[in-house]
């Protein structure tokens, strides 16, 4: 993501989040969550398994389940969510515990995730996922609810503002193929992926391209932004 981008999105974020505490959920590595620090937003992190990686910052750190969040109720001004829901068993209920924790008037903001990749580099993934799948491998992105931002919406019963940042990219088509078929966050855990690396090269010989030609390609980052209904608290 560019800079000047980056600092847009998580400027605007650390605007609707609040003054903290803020409840970062699903963190993984912890990059997304270090990009909130970087512009000052206090947060807690959370995940059910500790991923964080090389990069991910120095804040205060829980284990625990996106739904049985184990902090006290409006007991934070914000709740981020960022690329969670298809993980977790019950998605649902973590929305419900989401609204739980936020204190009136603050805000979820939450982010079902993007294509990564557009135009023929979009293609080729997606032919790689739906070989993965008549092979039997089961994909995050396509078997868990919800399927789209339709349904959030009905569950939360809450009209979101929606936020979106575009901008250009660039990719080859190895990139995309090799993407899919190892891509561990878009498939459900537990299953041997190394059958699609054969798929991943039919894919890039069929389709004629030269597979390390760069082809630029917009990419969507879109937040949704709900406020919890109810007076502000002063803070």
């Amino acid at each position: 993501m560019p800079v000047q981008v980056a600092d847009q999105l998580y400027g605007r974020l650390r605007a609707e989040l609040g003054p903290g505490p803020v409840l970062d959920v699903g963190i993984g590595t912890g990059a997304v969550s270090a990009e909130l620090v970087a512009r000052g937003v206090p947060v807690l992190l959370l995940d059910v398994v500790d991923m964080r990686g090389p990069h991910a910052p120095a804040a205060p750190f829980v284990l625990g389940s996106a739904c049985e969040l184990p902090i006290g109720a409006e007991s934070v001004t914000g709740v981020h969510l960022a690329r969670v829901l298809h993980h977790v068993p019950d998605w649902r209920l973590a929305l419900a515990e989401a609204l739980r924790v936020l204190v009136p008037g603050g805000a979820l903001c939450l982010t079902l995730g993007g294509r990564l990749y557009a135009n023929q580099l979009a293609s080729l993934r997606d032919q790689v996922f739906d070989a993965g799948e008549r092979l039997g491998l089961r994909g995050a992105h396509h078997v868990h609810e919800p399927r789209g931002v339709e349904a959030v919406d009905a569950e939360l019963g809450i009209e979101p503002e929606v936020v979106e940042y575009r901008f250009d990219v660039t990719g080859t088509p190895r990139q995309a193929v090799t993407d899919a078929a190892n891509h561990t966050y878009a498939w459900q855990p537990g299953q041997d992926l190394t059958v699609l690396r054969p798929v991943a090269d039919q894919v890039l010989t069929e389709s004629g391209l030269d597979p390390d030609a760069p082809i630029t390609h917009e990419r969507v980052v879109s937040y949704r932004i709900y406020r919890k209904p109810g007076e502000s608290r002063p803070q």
